[in-house]
């Protein structure tokens, strides 16, 4: 694959248990930090798993909502867009990554991603349209099939 190792970068099963659990024991203890929680959806949003993912974003939409340190705000709303196109939600990618390049135009991180992202639909879109025609040629197959079985 060639649209950008960011999108095809996964955590490591080990990594993601011990970021759980320490996640966990700071929830148990009260409001976990901003810190920890990070390290957690960070690592959350690289899980093949979708529901991690998802999980993840919760945590950092909740982190863009209470955090006020700016540079910590534009960490999430750049992962945000990481993680919505890791499960294929291109549109709110490419809506998090926008707001992160209209407050910094030349920030050449997000220009890749969004470049990855744009690849990652064209590439998407592809197999799709792939997945249609073959649908398409193998009712016509079937189609043909039962005409000339009725002759």
């Amino acid at each position: 694959m060639d649209y950008g190792t960011i999108l095809e970068e996964r955590t490591n099963p080990a990594v993601l248990m011990n970021a759980r659990e320490q996640y966990m024991r700071q929830c148990a203890r009260g409001d976990p930090s901003a810190a920890s929680t990070f390290a957690f959806a960070h690592a959350m949003i690289g899980s093949k798993n979708k529901l991690d993912v998802k999980e993840g974003i919760v945590c950092l939409e909740k982190l863009l909502r209470d955090d006020e340190d700016r540079t910590s705000k534009r960490n999430y709303v750049y992962y945000l867009a990481v993680a919505h196109a890791r499960i294929k939600q291109y549109d709110l990618a490419l809506g998090y990554i926008d707001v992160l390049l209209d407050a910094e135009g030349d920030n050449q991180q997000a220009k890749t991603l969004k470049e990855s992202i744009k690849s990652a639909m064209t590439h998407d879109g592809l197999i799709g349209a792939a997945i249609v025609g073959g649908g398409a040629l193998a009712l016509a197959g079937l189609v043909a099939i039962f005409s000339m079985s009725r002759k």
